[in-house]
């Protein structure tokens, strides 16, 4: 089963559609009230991850369900104004000192770096202070473009990389245990080709 496509923008026209379809997915598929609370709390998660990248965006959602395994589809198309251009300089500019908090505040800085044509979105990345991009890989079709163009981040090859030195990790997964969607998602995958972003949460009951 599938939801429709909701068109999703920045001042929260769609949220509450895109929300309740995935309660509906939820229900019709046979999920328990609280299988469904958490869900749903992925979807709140996922749909505000892109509201602090740019500023004004729009992008297409859809939660689809398999056998009890649930997979929520965030996907936009950045255009590169000059505006977002300043706003991304400024992610890059904060270096190893990252101002963003939190798991969802570190991804989404290191989308608004990754955006970046040039060699300083890709000097962010190499310096992340929490090694987010430790686990990123080029991969599919992707994989002949340059790789400030083109990758795939996981959450679970993240958890594998900071698990080898848990001491010197310690903030990371301080981090990790607060967050709603690294405590409850399987997966979450964040893939860039060019200005695309698609952002994937996977869970299953």
């Amino acid at each position: 089963m599938k939801t429709k496509d909701f068109l999703i923008k920045s001042a929260g026209i769609g949220v509450q559609d895109a929300l309740a379809a995935t309660e509906q997915l939820g229900r019709d598929s046979g999920l328990t009230q609280k299988e469904n609370l958490r869900l749903r709390l992925l979807a709140e998660e996922l749909l505000g991850m892109m509201r602090s990248i740019t500023g004004e965006v729009e992008a297409q959602y859809h939660a689809e369900e398999t056998d009890h395994r649930y997979t929520l589809c965030l996907a936009s198309e950045v255009k590169m104004t000059q505006e977002v251009r300043k706003l991304l300089f400024s992610v890059s500019s904060r270096g190893k000192n990252a101002a963003a908090k939190g798991f969802m505040g570190k991804i989404r800085d290191m989308i608004g770096a990754a955006l970046l044509p040039d060699e300083n979105g890709l000097s962010f990345l190499s310096g992340f202070s929490l090694g987010l991009m430790s686990g990123a890989a080029v991969n599919g079709p992707a994989a002949q473009q340059v790789s400030a163009d083109a990758f795939t981040w996981s959450m679970q090859k993240y958890k594998t990389g900071i698990d080898q030195d848990r001491d010197k990790n310690e903030e990371a997964w301080d981090e990790l245990e607060k967050s709603i969607v690294a405590s409850l998602a399987d997966e979450v995958i964040v893939r860039i080709v060019g200005t695309r972003v698609e952002i994937e949460i996977q869970k299953a009951f």
